[in-house]
């Protein structure tokens, strides 16, 4: 669920994108989510990647738990294009939000 329903009670499109992006991750990863060698609860998770996003080479560190370096058959240069989109959408900071026509 979008922080903002969660802390306002109140939805909105951006909540949608919010929800879009939680969507994308789960499809791309396709499994339970393994932090520090712990599954975690996809809420969980996606706090992580906020937290890791900021950092330098933070996307890569998200990419490389997310993908599943054992799958063959795919072309990293879509799934980064695609984990680029769900970042964009689970963006904490509501004003900074994308609406879901220009995702």
């Amino acid at each position: 669920m979008a922080p903002e329903i969660l802390e306002k009670k109140q939805a909105s499109t951006k909540s949608d994108v919010y929800s879009f992006g939680v969507l994308l991750i789960q499809l791309m990863n396709g499994s339970p989510f393994i932090l520090n060698g712990n599954e975690v609860h996809i809420r969980k998770f996606i706090q992580w990647a906020q937290e890791v996003h900021m950092k330098k080479n933070g996307f890569q560190e998200i990419f490389n738990v997310v993908i599943d370096n054992s799958i063959s058959g795919f072309d990293r240069n879509e799934a980064k294009s695609f984990l680029q989109v769900s970042l964009q959408c689970i963006q904490v900071i509501f004003s900074t939000k994308s609406f879901m026509c220009v995702i």
